[in-house]
């Protein structure tokens, strides 16, 4: 892509090369073959290129007016495909509706655009610039940004990779929650002529839901687990973490590695039935679990509630005892305003920066009495910005309601 940009807009010797070898003669790039191992690549981001290019306008000889961009976010005749005045002249420029730096535009082309979106012109030469970043500049960079796939965020993704859980296992987990699975289900949509029959009950047909979740042996395998925890079976990816909610840091750990774990043993166990003809041995399969479990204590560090429940599932997987985090209780002080003063405690933050921001005040008179309490979202902002917008905000509220001696107090 960077290679075609230059093409685009040098006048190098090497890229005037390439325009002779690869352009017409009005800068079009040719449709027919051509032997060359630079050619298909140069026309695979030939429309992304178009896409995020638009033309400063100088003096117009440069810019096409149906084919380039310049007025509206796209090109006219991508806009306009079936319009009669752009195909009738489909190599007019720019130069050929201007008349000494003013716009003179026929009524046909005006239908398709207002006046004021028409761009400023100036005398200088036509100008190509980037719209992947805020310079007008091309870097790579921008060019990977702007063509790249772009998925949903995930947010299981940072509980899946812990220093808790081993490597292999996370990588195991990564797999079956992406569905990079071979399950019977998978094999018929790649085309494959097969039967999909759980290698378990031999009559549900086998779906990476029914083997982890669904199926019988794995309820049982599920209920044992969740015995040991007082939890019930959960149903999904989703679930395993929202069932160890409200417990110890050091349960929900603890119930994490033990789940990916389960899910881990319950896939290999089908491989194993499918291509060892292994005999399903529920007792085996938990004693793989509190092993591997076991084997994973070096690595927990989340503290402990002093509690007995906590003891008793450490105990159960014979794990060791985890520090107890000591709850402190510390006093915070802070005096009453003078007469006629309005004492405003005042507050605002984001989670991230940026991120989902909000801000607070409360304000209190000279007895102590709560006068005004307010909270309020601010969508996606910074740090500073919510600090500065819950001033305002207070202050604007104290000035509608009579109060102009006013004592703020923030943490900033």
């Amino acid at each position: 892509m960077n290679l075609y940009w230059r093409i685009q807009n040098g006048s190098s010797e090497m890229e005037k090369y390439f325009q002779a070898k690869y352009q017409y003669k009005k800068g079009e790039w040719i449709k027919h073959y051509k032997k060359s191992s630079i050619w298909p690549g140069l026309k695979w981001v030939a429309n992304e290129v178009h896409e995020h290019t638009r033309w400063l306008v100088g003096n117009g000889s440069k810019i096409l007016v149906g084919k380039d961009i310049q007025i509206k976010e796209k090109a006219l005749n991508e806009l306009y495909p079936d319009n009669p005045f752009l195909l009738q002249y489909p190599d007019m420029k720019v130069a050929d509706i201007l008349l000494e730096g003013e716009w003179v535009i026929p009524n046909e082309l005006l239908e398709l655009f207002e006046v004021n979106e028409l761009p400023v012109v100036n005398n200088d030469e036509d100008k190509r610039v980037w719209c992947g970043s805020i310079s007008g500049e091309f870097s790579v960079a921008s060019a990977v940004e702007c063509i790249r796939k772009k998925y949903p965020k995930q947010k299981w993704t940072n509980q899946v990779w812990k220093s808790s859980i081993h490597p292999n296992i996370s990588s195991n987990i990564w797999k079956l929650v992406r569905g990079a699975c071979p399950t019977g289900e998978k094999m018929r949509k790649r085309k494959f002529c097969l039967a999909s029959r759980c290698v378990f009950c031999k009559n549900a047909k086998e779906t990476l839901e029914h083997i982890l979740w669904n199926y019988d042996f794995s309820e049982i395998i599920w209920k044992c687990l969740g015995d040991m925890f007082c939890f019930v079976n959960p149903r999904s990816f989703e679930g395993v973490f929202k069932i160890a909610k409200g417990k110890s840091p050091a349960i929900q750990e603890v119930w994490k590695t033990t789940a990916f774990i389960t899910l881990q043993e319950l896939w290999f166990l089908r491989k194993k039935c499918v291509y060892e003809n292994e005999k399903i041995n529920d007792n085996k399969l938990k004693t793989r679990i509190m092993h591997f479990t076991a084997d994973c204590d070096v690595g927990m560090k989340a503290t402990m509630w002093n509690s007995t429940y906590d003891l008793q599932v450490l105990k159960n997987f014979g794990l060791k005892c985890r520090k107890v985090k000591a709850t402190r209780i510390q006093e915070l002080y802070f005096y009453f305003p003078e007469r006629n003063y309005l004492l405003l405690c005042i507050d605002g933050a984001s989670k991230g920066n940026p991120g989902t921001a909000g801000f607070g005040y409360i304000g209190r008179n000279n007895s102590g009495d709560c006068v005004i309490a307010v909270a309020g979202g601010l969508g996606l902002a910074t740090n500073y910005y919510a600090e500065v917008v819950v001033v305002l905000c207070a202050r604007e509220w104290g000035i509608q309601n009579g109060f102009f001696h006013l004592i703020f107090r923030s943490d900033t």
